[in-house]
């Protein structure tokens, strides 16, 4: 038996020695103090009250600190079911608001251990919810709640739905922190790499230039100078700046050989050798892919088939065909998984190869390999698009044009679902009404050729402007078609 006054004064002190180990990053001490602690609160007020159920929060924070996500789990199960239960018969919360936050991020940090990605994002929706309704006017909460929800729905594929989020963080922080804020830094990070994906060159290159001149001078900054470098420079090569991309590669490795980093120098690594490759510099880019392929060939991982295949592509461009088909067929026939990415791209190549050898049948099978890939595996609907113009166009070798039509209106009609209004995706469909253009074209009918030029040509011109170098080959292909209707000039080949 204890008097009830010494009990509160030990409880105090046990929870003031606790959260100063936790200041001090002592985490183990730190939990041996919340284990003399609890049970002393237990007795006091018992398991169901306020003071409880917040240290218990706290204290399974602190096991996944330590890595004991099973302790963890059953803490928070038990806050959570009582909670539930609190909720259903309309009672306040039963903790405050910044206690049951930390519940939910402590919940969802499990949970992205564990690998269970759907259920950590239906954890940082709640949140979301829950603080619009109970803490409206902490910015700084929300937004690190939009941010890891929008960085989640991005890992799932979901950019279109995470953009909105991910902007929304960055311009909440903008207003809270200065310029050189961590945060700041990795919200901008964010937005650029999503706008990126989603195709939206223009401003994910704006993002990048303001990252870069920002980043250096950040104190433990969460994005290294290095893989803005180097996003940077896949932007660049993505936008055929050629040049401009092997600097931003060449500085990105040079600022990751302090970092240690391995992995991140092998992604550097080969991304400079592709645009050496783009650039001409075969020397430069076989260098680098030997270096990868000697590095690699004992682990043979997902790098390892990516370097072959880029590899395969630069012996093309110096005509040694024979010597790339058979790089790309032993990564057809490995059995390795870690092959599988590169899978449906070595199926294009090797369909391009055989079309251009006028063996159309074989072209055809291989793009349907690679179709099947993208489709039924990956679901990756550029590829996809890609696939179908490339056997669109095969089959208008083969004179089989209604073939080909259908199979170019079936990449239309993909590209025309809800969601698909991004210039990402309009400039897909504008390089498909240019393939739809050549096919009738080649079918003697000028007229729809001409329509088809100019639907692409306004996508161009609204996309990219009227001075783009795309735009302006457009106009003159237009003009070739108008020519042709009006003269009745025989149909190019």
């Amino acid at each position: 038996y204890m008097p009830s006054d010494r009990l509160r004064l030990l409880v105090k002190a046990y929870h003031m020695k606790a959260t100063c180990l936790i200041r001090m990053a002592k985490w183990k001490p730190a939990l041996d103090e919340y284990d003399e602690l609890l049970p002393l609160i237990a007795k006091e007020s018992g398991r169901g009250s306020l003071e409880y159920l917040s240290l218990s929060i706290r204290k399974a924070a602190l096991l996944v600190t330590l890595k004991n996500y099973a302790a963890a789990t059953e803490l928070l199960r038990n806050y959570f079911q009582m909670a539930d239960i609190n909720d259903r018969t309309g009672d306040e919360l039963i903790v405050g608001p910044a206690d049951h936050s930390l519940a939910l991020d402590t919940n969802a940090a499990i949970d992205l251990k564990l690998g269970k990605i759907d259920e950590a994002i239906s954890t940082f929706e709640k949140k979301l919810k829950f603080l619009e309704q109970h803490l409206p006017h902490d910015k700084e909460m929300k937004s690190d709640a939009m941010h890891k929800l929008g960085c989640l729905l991005s890992y799932k594929k979901n950019h279109e739905e995470a953009l909105p989020l991910l902007q929304g963080a960055l311009d909440t922080r903008k207003f809270l922190y200065d310029g050189r804020n961590k945060f700041l830094i990795e919200s901008s990070w964010a937005v650029a790499a999503t706008n990126q994906t989603l195709g939206d060159t223009d401003k994910a290159l704006d993002d990048y230039e303001k990252l870069l001149e920002k980043i250096d001078v950040v104190e433990d900054s969460p994005i290294s100078s290095a893989v803005v470098q180097n996003s940077a420079g896949k932007l660049f090569f993505e936008d055929g700046k050629v040049e401009a991309a092997v600097i931003s590669f060449t500085k990105a490795l040079e600022g990751v050989e302090t970092q240690g980093d391995e992995a991140l120098k092998k992604n550097i690594m080969l991304n400079l050798a592709n645009a050496l490759s783009a650039k001409g510099d075969i020397d430069g880019a076989f260098d680098l892919y030997e270096d990868l392929e000697r590095i690699g060939k004992r682990k043979r991982n997902q790098l390892y088939f990516f370097t072959l295949y880029n590899k395969s592509l630069l012996l093309i461009k110096i005509g040694e065909k024979e010597e790339a088909k058979e790089i790309l067929h032993d990564i057809i026939e490995t059995r390795s998984s870690k092959a599988d990415d590169a899978r449906g791209n070595v199926y294009i190549t090797l369909g391009t190869l055989s079309v251009e050898e006028q063996k159309i049948d074989d072209g055809l099978k291989y793009y349907e390999n690679a179709l099947a890939i993208f489709v039924d595996e990956q679901y990756d609907l550029s590829s996809i698009t890609q696939t179908k113009k490339l056997m669109a166009m095969a089959y208008l070798e083969a004179k089989k044009y209604d073939m080909a039509i259908t199979i170019l209106e079936d990449a239309l009609s993909e590209l025309s679902q809800p969601g698909m209004e991004r210039k990402f995706y309009h400039l897909m469909k504008a390089e498909v009404w240019n393939c739809m253009s050549k096919v009738y074209q080649r079918r003697g009918d000028h007229s729809s050729a001409k329509n088809f030029a100019k639907l692409a040509l306004q996508t161009y011109k609204s996309e990219l402007g009227e001075g783009h170098p795309v735009t302006l080959r457009n106009v003159s292909n237009v003009s070739v078609l108008l020519l042709e209707e009006a003269e009745g000039l025989p149909k190019s080949e």
